[in-house]
């Protein structure tokens, strides 16, 4: 079964998490979401935008590349 797009985003945050070791606020400012809906994404809930997750995917792109080896698979 693929993988639902919140799993997705949530694994994503946590892989970029563990190879940056950055804080969770930096990460909220890499990603240009507020710190509380980057909780909800982390935690596989909210509602993010397609805008919003085109900004998550290209700032783990761009900053840490390799966090997608770990979720490469949908």
């Amino acid at each position: 079964m693929a993988k639902s797009v919140h799993r997705y985003i949530s694994e994503l945050l946590e892989a970029y998490h563990k190879y940056t070791q950055k804080s969770f606020t930096e990460m909220a400012l890499d990603f240009d979401v507020t710190l509380s809906n980057l909780y909800q994404y982390r935690n596989g809930q909210g509602n993010p935008t397609a805008e919003t997750i085109d900004r998550i995917v290209n700032g783990v792109e761009a900053n840490c590349p390799r966090a997608f080896e770990e979720t490469s698979r949908w």
